[in-house]
């Protein structure tokens, strides 16, 4: 049994591929179970998966009809066997110490989910910016985990997913957004490692590029509040108070990032879900002490001000109005 199971959909990636596995392969740490999730594609990705799995034995290649993303990410978990997993997208790469140093820090400060860094590049491997995680303080310092919230820069216990019975949504985009909700909320034992070696390549295809928010896609309504309802029955083990600061940043991202330039009905929508979510699961939503403009919480200030403004929208009513400004 490998030590670590890395979990690599891909679908469509015949330009990238063969860099993603080969630096998934070149780990300085080597007891690794690679499970890569062909999900349907049609273009040479399948010949070249086949390639390179028959030179490694650590590979295995597994065929689906295209079903997206987290099904196939659901699939790489149902046969992982690794004590660690963790993901990387078909179209990304990593630094040759990432699962090493991951593991390290995992052992070293017995945490079941560490976050990492992200390196953002272009097509050419030019720099593009990064981000890289703060301390990491129980009660006190949450907030890397929905400011580096793509489960691509995640190191996991894989017991942890087993004992909550956690997969991916299908069906809806920003299937990682309720998966970093859950874990932020559940998991007591969380570190950062501040490296940015998960490198997240922005191309023209990129599911970066293409998301056009309601224009395109149905956000993750169902996902978010079924992991929501989820997170009440098991009981939070980290702070309420952050973990009710997630949910509105994720809401506040929708309403102001990705309802810009919207349908009318689909911003009624958007701010129907909104009001119910938060006066359902978290009446008290208004006096949370984290959400103001001067709090310590160490986010952007413009996401700070997104936040506070959702939270007088709300409570004033004027969501609807304001969401006829922002609509097409």
């Amino acid at each position: 049994m490998a030590e670590v199971s890395v979990i690599i959909p891909v679908y469509n990636n015949e330009k990238f591929i063969e860099t993603c596995i080969g630096s998934v392969q070149a780990q300085s740490f080597g007891d690794l179970e690679i499970l890569v999730i062909d999900d349907g594609s049609t273009d040479r990705s399948g010949r070249i998966l086949e390639r390179i799995a028959a030179a490694d034995s650590r590979i295995r290649l597994i065929r689906q009809e295209n079903a997206g993303t987290a099904a196939a990410r659901n699939t790489g978990l149902a046969l992982a066997r690794g004590r660690y997993l963790t993901f990387v997208d078909g179209d990304d790469y990593i630094s040759r110490d990432y699962i090493e140093r991951l593991l390290f820090c995992a052992e070293e400060t017995k945490a079941e989910m560490v976050i990492c860094g992200i390196t953002y590049v272009d097509e050419q491997g030019k720099l593009l910016r990064t981000l890289i995680p703060g301390e990491y303080e129980r009660f006190r310092k949450e907030e890397w985990t929905f400011r580096i919230s793509a489960v691509c820069s995640h190191f996991y216990s894989r017991k942890l997913w087993e004992r909550y019975d956690v997969r991916f949504h299908p069906g809806e985009r920003g299937e990682d957004m309720p998966i970093s909700l859950f874990f932020s909320a559940v998991c007591a034992k969380i570190s950062t490692l501040p490296m940015a070696g998960y490198y997240y390549v922005q191309h023209a295809s990129s599911a970066t590029h293409n998301f056009r928010g309601l224009n395109s896609y149905r956000l993750p309504y169902q996902a978010l509040e079924k992991t929501i309802k989820k997170i009440q029955e098991t009981g939070i083990a980290n702070s309420p108070a952050f973990h009710e600061l997630f949910v509105l940043r994720i809401l506040s991202t929708c309403f102001f990032d990705l309802g810009r330039g919207a349908s009318k009905d689909k911003m009624k929508e958007l701010c129907d879900y909104i009001v119910r979510i938060l006066e359902t699961f978290f009446p008290q939503y208004y006096k949370n002490r984290l959400a103001g403009l001067l709090s310590p919480v160490e986010v952007p200030f413009l996401q700070k001000a997104a936040v506070r403004l959702l939270v007088i929208l709300v409570r004033t009513g004027l969501i609807y109005p304001v969401s006829r400004l922002l609509s097409r």
